[in-house]
């Protein structure tokens, strides 16, 4: 039988260790971005490839869309005909790039009238990034171009719209 010092000499024991590192690293990205450090400053600090803090941005930027459409769509009770309506008029100026519209959606859920909003819309995110720093780590550190269909403008106002 294993002692615990001596389970902690084995290859697995190791390569667990390093990837719930490399999870807790991942999974800080969207706080520190949120804090307003930049990029390279959050690679420094977690000691992670500028690339890989890169991709996982671009990637949060995703899922800040998903879970709001997923929001819009799921739970179309948290919303007024008054905020569908003041939506639609917030997006329609909104360029048609992601990042645009993560910016838009999140600053639209951050005032003060929209708390449940904001809330759900969290609670939504943070369950999709759980699986996106899941399906990184599977990746990692081979590639991180996770690719998939492209979230656009029309989506989130088809979203508005209950289309």
């Amino acid at each position: 039988m294993f002692s615990l010092s001596e389970l902690k000499q084995t290859k697995v024991y190791q390569e667990a260790l390093e990837e719930g590192e490399i999870k807790a690293k991942l999974a800080a990205i969207p706080r520190m971005i949120e804090f307003g450090l930049r990029l390279p400053q959050i690679a420094q600090l977690q000691d992670l490839p500028l690339e890989v803090v890169q991709q996982t941005e671009r990637l949060f930027q995703k899922q800040k869309v998903a879970a709001f459409i997923e929001l819009l769509t799921n739970q179309r009770d948290l919303f007024s005909t008054q905020d569908l309506a003041q939506l639609q008029q917030w997006v329609a100026p909104v360029p048609d790039r992601i990042e645009d519209l993560s910016q838009a959606i999140a600053q639209w859920c951050n005032q003060e009238s929209h708390t449940l909003q904001r809330q759900a819309w969290r609670q939504v995110l943070s369950d999709l990034w759980k699986a996106t720093v899941e399906t990184i780590l599977k990746t990692y550190p081979k590639t991180l171009d996770l690719t998939s269909s492209p979230l656009t403008k029309q989506m989130v106002q088809q979203g508005i719209e209950g289309s």
